[in-house]
């Protein structure tokens, strides 16, 4: 069957499987993806005090140290969470930490990772797209670094991050942008479908399907429910792939 044959759930769940596949061949023990937290998601995190503030506001208070902060409170979500070094450090913050994960894979090492390390304040499910198991304004933020566009119905995905955030809550997710060597290694499949070839240098990432939104303005529409959205952009060559990340934040009114 052809690409141009496959429904978006059968989509979905092909890339559901191939994350599965792709933890258990490439990847070694309990823990799995990124090592480190996500310098944005970092700054992001430790500045959510500030995001109200005018600028003459902001700088009158220059002199004290934020960047440490750890006396926040409320309940965070990492939407696509692979490695639980995000989760780890909004934790850390204060923040009690949820996680969801298509792969069970993930989820099963992320536990033995938490259990390793006597972790025991963060809590993992396993998620099917696009429902998330969570009453109405449940978080304060939700976040998600380098995986929400793997939901292919990303409307319906924002439609329930709209719904489990808090009135006042934050949300941050990044995207590959048109600069980003991922745009390389695509097959447009339809609709803003794309799928990540076999030639791609990442064999974790061959074969899945994404969702590609290709211009501010895209993100700015699909993000319309929320107020004071903005976007940046991070870009790096300090790895083989040159990358450019489109980072959207925005507060639910």
């Amino acid at each position: 069957m052809n690409n141009d044959e496959l429904t978006l759930k059968e989509m979905q769940l092909h890339s559901t499987d191939a994350w599965n596949k792709n933890y258990e061949r490439y990847e070694k023990g309990n823990w799995i993806g990124i090592q480190y937290p996500t310098e944005v998601l970092v700054n992001f995190v430790s500045n959510l005090r500030k995001y109200n503030a005018d600028a003459e506001t902001y700088f009158q208070d220059s002199g004290k140290e934020y960047s440490i902060r750890n006396d926040f409170s409320g309940r965070a979500l990492d939407i696509g969470f692979g490695s639980i070094a995000n989760l780890k450090m909004v934790s850390d913050k204060g923040f009690e930490c949820h996680g969801l994960e298509v792969s069970k894979e993930a989820v099963i090492r992320g536990e033995n990772a938490m259990a390793e390390q006597g972790i025991k304040n963060i809590k993992l499910k396993l998620w099917e797209p696009n429902l998330m198991p969570f009453d109405n304004d449940y978080f304060s933020l939700v976040f998600g670094n380098q995986s929400i566009y793997f939901n292919l119905d990303l409307e319906a995905v924002v439609n329930e991050v709209f719904r489990v955030l808090k009135p006042g809550g934050y949300f941050l997710f990044s995207f590959f942008s048109e600069r980003h060597d991922y745009m390389k290694y695509i097959e447009h499949v339809r609709n803003g479908i794309v799928r990540f070839g076999t030639n791609h240098p990442n064999p974790r990432l061959r074969g899945v399907y994404v969702r590609f939104l290709k211009s501010p303005e895209e993100l700015k529409i699909l993000f319309t429910k929320f107020k004071d959205v903005k976007i940046f952009t991070v870009e790096s060559d300090q790895t083989p792939l040159f990358s450019s990340w489109r980072y959207v934040t925005g507060v639910k009114p």
